[in-house]
């Protein structure tokens, strides 16, 4: 049996406000960095610190991002709200994907963005470059991304079950088969003019008889 505990690197990225709080909710696909990031940040992940905010981005978009900013009382600042794997790495001119949060650099393009359920504060390191958390924020980072991969697996894994279980009841019966009466050799039987009680034509189920047909 395996014993490896090898853990992809988590390394930090300060977004300034309102801008991290998109990249929180997988509305900006993209952090702009302005050196690279070591070669070990490309398929490890980022914890997305929220800056201080700043107004200059916030016009940005507001007119050009096509998105109205949160204003900073609505905000947190100084926190880590998410963790996100690094789906790529890109220089400007070459960019993996057509975006316009994309202005270079350097760009770390984000995947699986997941929301941390509790905000960890930390004291936010510089801005457009990857930097390492203490240790003890890295700890509770990692935890809190655990709880909420843990929490989305098990509602997963319940609506699968559900599902199966759905798949397992016998169908619904249909109009048809509410309205059509089958004997018990599973033709169908038809009402007599007479009595109108339901009847079947198959001959091996027996004469059907009613008060109309009875003779003294």
């Amino acid at each position: 049996m395996s014993t490896c505990t090898t853990r992809k690197p988590l390394l930090a990225v300060t977004v300034p406000q309102p801008l991290a709080r998109s990249v929180e909710l997988g509305t900006a696909p993209v952090v702009n960095l302005s050196v690279a990031p070591p070669p070990e940040a490309l398929g490890g992940y980022v914890a997305v610190c929220a800056g201080e905010y700043d107004e200059g981005i916030a016009h940005w978009m507001d007119v050009h991002g096509g998105i109205r900013p949160f204003a900073p009382e609505d905000i947190h600042t100084g926190t880590v709200l998410a963790v996100a794997r690094v789906a790529a790495v890109s220089q400007w001119p070459d960019v993996p994907r057509e975006s316009r949060w994309y202005v270079g650099p350097v760009g770390l393009w984000l995947a699986d963005v997941i929301r941390l359920p509790e905000l960890v504060p930390v004291e936010p390191g510089p801005v457009a470059q990857c930097w390492e958390l203490p240790e003890d924020v890295r700890a509770a980072v990692r935890a809190g991304y655990k709880a909420a991969r843990d929490a989305a697996k098990a509602l997963w894994d319940d609506f699968s079950a559900r599902s199966a279980k759905a798949l397992e009841r016998e169908p619904a019966p249909t109009l048809k088969d509410k309205l059509l009466r089958l004997c018990s050799c599973r033709r169908a039987m038809t009402p007599c003019p007479s009595c109108k009680a339901f009847r079947c034509l198959n001959p091996d189920c027996g004469p059907h008889a009613c008060h109309q047909e009875a003779h003294p």
